[in-house]
């Protein structure tokens, strides 16, 4: 779901310092309590450095959080973005709970906040996977169906529904097998990530081997064309390439079934034509 984010090993070792210090801190502490110490009262008691000890643990979910939000942005995909938000408010939950914590001691809040925080993350992860495509890591007809109901409500004349279908998918699977055309299939569903770089843009696998894209945008032809070029740079041992047809939302659509009809009738006109061909 996350996408892999690469750093120099210099920013990991600099991302480390600060946890250097806060474990070396805490090993000292016992001998001089230069954190924290309990009296014989059993009243808690800062030390020195404590506040630059919160200050440290902060900066992470800060940064965390910061990261997240930046991450989420430059996402490609729907899935990506989600779990990016996720993590995000997951970092900004956890500093808020450490903080109030630090203001209320006498209550339990970070025990609570913690769970609780834990409880949301992974009721959201298990939501996201029930709506994202196993093979092609895409949304599924699910999720497909939930967002062009949102579409629907939230109306603009300048979305365009594309509905793509494999070329000769069937034949690929039996000449060359089901493994083959499963790696096909991965391969066309990262060209539409690519191909498809508008935070706006929606992909998911429809089933089998079509696929659906909801397109914001001016230049359905060029998104269309640049899907094409992607998918034939592929190094396939057969030919790979899609069928598409599309349909620009008109107020009169009652229904997005309506909208997905009239964009699978110029799919079902392109096949016609390619097996003229």
């Amino acid at each position: 779901m996350l996408e892999i984010q690469y750093v120099k090993k210099t920013q990991t070792l600099i991302a480390l310092i600060p946890l250097i210090v806060s474990v070396v801190l805490l090993l000292m502490n016992p001998l001089n309590g230069i954190l924290f110490k309990i009296d014989q009262n059993a009243n808690f008691q800062e030390g020195l450095f404590y506040l630059l000890y919160v200050f440290i643990n902060d900066l992470y979910f800060m940064v965390g959080a910061y990261q997240s939000y930046v991450y989420s942005c430059r996402a490609k995909n729907y899935q990506q973005k989600k779990s990016y938000q996720i993590l995000g408010i997951y970092m900004a939950v956890m500093m808020i709970v450490g903080t109030l914590q630090d203001i209320f001691r006498q209550v339990p809040i970070f025990c609570v906040g913690t769970s609780l925080s834990i409880l949301i993350v992974y009721i959201s992860l298990e939501e996201q996977m029930i709506s994202i495509d196993p093979l092609t890591q895409l949304n599924n007809r699910n999720r497909m169906e939930q967002h062009l109901f949102e579409c629907m409500r939230n109306a603009d004349a300048n979305m365009y529904l594309l509905v793509l279908d494999v070329n000769r998918f069937k034949k690929i699977n039996d000449e060359h097998g089901h493994a083959q055309g499963d790696l096909a299939l991965k391969a066309i569903a990262n060209c539409l990530k690519e191909s498809c770089i508008e935070k706006s843009d929606f992909i998911a696998r429809y089933g089998g081997d079509e696929f659906v894209i909801v397109y914001k945008g001016n230049d359905v032809e060029g998104l269309c064309q640049k899907i094409h070029t992607y998918i034939q740079q592929l190094s396939f041992p057969f030919d790979l390439d899609v069928s598409i047809g599309y349909a620009q939302y008109k107020k009169e659509m009652r229904k997005w079934n309506d909208w997905f009809i009239k964009a699978d009738k110029q799919l079902y006109d392109e096949k016609k034509k390619l097996k003229g061909r």
